[in-house]
């Protein structure tokens, strides 16, 4: 018989909601986002990336990736520029305070990623993500 709470992805989401959760407190202080804090992370570790690219890498739609743009902007965190070829197209890197923010919420984000992995085994982490990576797979081959 089907159980919810035995069911694996109902576990992980409801895992990644809390996991969510509390990072979004531990930035806070900040007066920063988690969503933002992303946003900030794949910008700072792409050498090129678009509008485009980060909605894609961050799963979400290209409106919702424009407004949390134009809120790192206002903060004076990012610089958005049109390429060369299509000006409506947009690169994006982060500014000198923009990098200092994301380099100083750094260890927020690897403290906490260490306290939610804490007392796991190498070997037991690997089989996890492997074992979610099989699932997308197979969801999506499910999908299509």
């Amino acid at each position: 018989m089907f159980n919810l709470d035995d069911c694996i992805a109902f576990i992980t989401n409801r895992s990644a909601k809390l996991f969510a959760e509390e990072l979004e407190k531990d930035f806070r202080p900040y007066n920063m986002t988690r969503s933002q804090w992303i946003a900030m992370y794949y910008i700072y570790t792409s050498e090129s990336i678009t509008q485009r690219e980060l909605a894609n890498k961050m799963c979400i739609k290209e409106p919702s990736v424009v407004r949390l743009l134009q809120k790192l902007e206002s903060e004076g965190f990012l610089n958005r520029s049109g390429i060369h070829t299509d000006k409506r197209v947009k690169r994006l890197e982060l500014s000198e305070k923009g990098v200092q923010v994301y380099l100083n919420l750094l260890p927020v984000a690897e403290k906490f990623k260490n306290d939610t992995i804490a007392s796991i085994s190498e070997d037991d982490l690997q089989t996890f993500k492997n074992v979610l990576s099989i699932m997308v797979s197979n969801a999506l081959k499910e999908r299509t």
